[in-house]
């Protein structure tokens, strides 16, 4: 009982620490004008000047804001997080159910597809994606999110795999109930705690491919980008360290925001860690008003 009062506390404070790093990246992303003025992406102070109150990470070598591109660049980076993510997530549930449900040669086809696909490191198809779709904001977060599927697919396929062999499963299904209503209330929930503690990794990888575009040079330079920023700060390492400093600062901190959010996830709902279970369940002993319908099963 100890072990889990202290795993819960844990929990908490992770999630705490998670959302309120995350939530002033939001913050920068959705309004960073109110943090830096637009007119610091515009070269006009001093090349390579450094920390100042002016300019509190200094300018790069054609004079512009350092903190402004920051801060702008967060937007960049958080959009094309987001929605690589929203489009990874779709196509890998997709793919994953179908597999484990349809079974038999559509499992293996649409396994092995995957699995070609995953052989290919993830830069380097999104590379070749972008040259072919070209460089823009829609574009990149599409391609981004295309090479991120594939082990959601892997995981729901597993887990559904798993849930439909389970007791509550077979009981409904004896029951009477239609694979619809036994996917809406039995496997969904189940599947729902790996798939939500899979959205945190997936920004992390989406972010970090989307500064690996960027520090390539094959996204539209116009936009600000943190991966930018590094490859533009390469060259002064020595004598402009801050400009290196920031980016790098900037990822590796919303990084590890986002891992403690993926920990905090699993153990909240994860019940072999201590976490709620989502899922409904059949009653040990049902009644005759109760053996048609299931009950929301939540256990500590």
């Amino acid at each position: 009982m100890a072990d889990r009062r202290v795993g819960r506390a844990w929990a908490i404070g992770e999630g705490t620490i998670a959302a309120t790093i995350l939530m002033a990246f939001v913050l920068v992303a959705v309004a960073p004008g109110l943090l830096s003025s637009p007119g610091g992406l515009q070269s006009g102070g001093g090349a390579l000047a450094p920390p100042s109150v002016a300019h509190p990470l200094g300018t790069d070598i054609l004079g512009r804001d350092a903190w402004a591109r920051l801060a702008f660049g967060a937007r960049t980076s958080l959009a094309v997080g987001l929605l690589a993510t929203g489009v990874a997530l779709t196509l890998g549930v997709i793919v994953g159910a179908l597999a484990a449900l349809l079974g038999g040669w559509w499992d293996d086809l649409l396994m092995r597809a995957a699995e070609i696909a995953d052989s290919i490191p993830a830069l380097l198809l999104a590379l070749l994606l972008v040259s072919v779709v070209g460089p823009g904001l829609v574009p990149v977060a599409l391609v981004v999110g295309v090479t991120g599927w594939l082990g959601i697919a892997r995981v729901v396929r597993a887990e559904m795999m798993v849930v439909r062999e389970s007791p509550s499963v077979i009981a409904a299904r004896a029951l009477g109930a239609g694979w619809v209503r036994v996917a809406a209330r039995h496997i969904a929930p189940e599947v729902l705690v790996p798939v939500l503690a899979l959205i945190p990794f997936r920004l992390e990888g989406a972010i970090v491919v989307e500064a690996g575009l960027s520090f390539l040079g094959v996204e539209d330079a116009r936009r600000p980008s943190w991966g930018a920023m590094l490859r533009d700060a390469q060259p002064f390492l020595r004598d402009a360290w801050w400009l290196t400093a920031a980016p790098v600062a900037a990822l590796a901190i919303l990084l590890f925001a986002l891992g403690l959010s993926a920990d905090y996830l699993q153990r909240s709902f994860d019940p072999r860690l201590g976490g709620v279970r989502l899922g409904w369940e059949l009653d040990s002993t049902p009644t005759p008003e109760s053996s048609s319908s299931p009950t929301l099963a939540t256990r500590p």
